[in-house]
């Protein structure tokens, strides 16, 4: 009796830790599949949009100041003002269900203007389809690269335990 209780413990471990392993190649491949069905509203579920926005205004900020690093004159600094404004306008705007859902299907930021102009057959969809690469940074983060088939630029999805599932909280875009 002591063994089947000790072998059913051990089992439950095993398996618990099993789960624990997979559990972000399980999301991943909820995202994509609701990325390629184009269901923004399960694909929401696994995004914390405020740390996907601020990433990317943080990132969109940095390339920006580098870019004007050499450059000094009376404009410069209320050029930078204005147009970090207007950068982080753009990133409120697109960092929503829909924008997150053409990202995720390795679309580039061109794509979601036109897919609200016009709905895509099935064959340009299967076109569309993005190679996902994925592995652990630590025990907590993921990261996922996500490159078009079309394009050489490859997105960047980091993703950070929550609980017992995991969610995105920064997304890379090659700039």
């Amino acid at each position: 009796m002591n063994k089947k209780i000790i072998w059913t413990v051990i089992g439950l471990i095993f398996c618990a830790l099993a789960y624990f392993y997979v559990s972000p190649y399980i999301v991943l491949n909820n995202i994509k599949n609701a990325a390629q069905a184009g269901d923004s509203e399960k694909v929401s579920q696994y995004i914390d949009y405020p740390s996907v926005r601020q990433s990317l205004k943080d990132q969109m900020n940095a390339d920006m100041l580098q870019d004007k690093r050499g450059e000094q004159d009376h404009f410069s600094g209320w050029g930078q003002m204005l147009a970090s404004s207007l950068l982080n306008k753009i990133v409120d705007v697109v960092v929503t269900p829909e924008g997150m859902t053409m990202i995720l299907q390795g679309r580039g930021l061109k794509a979601i203007d036109q897919d609200k102009v016009g709905q895509e057959t099935a064959d340009a969809k299967q076109q569309h389809k993005p190679e996902y690469k994925a592995g652990y940074t630590s025990w907590q983060d993921f990261e996922v690269k996500i490159q078009a088939p079309e394009s050489s630029k490859v997105f960047k999805m980091m993703m950070v335990r929550d609980g017992l599932s995991w969610k995105v909280h920064k997304i890379i875009v090659p700039l």
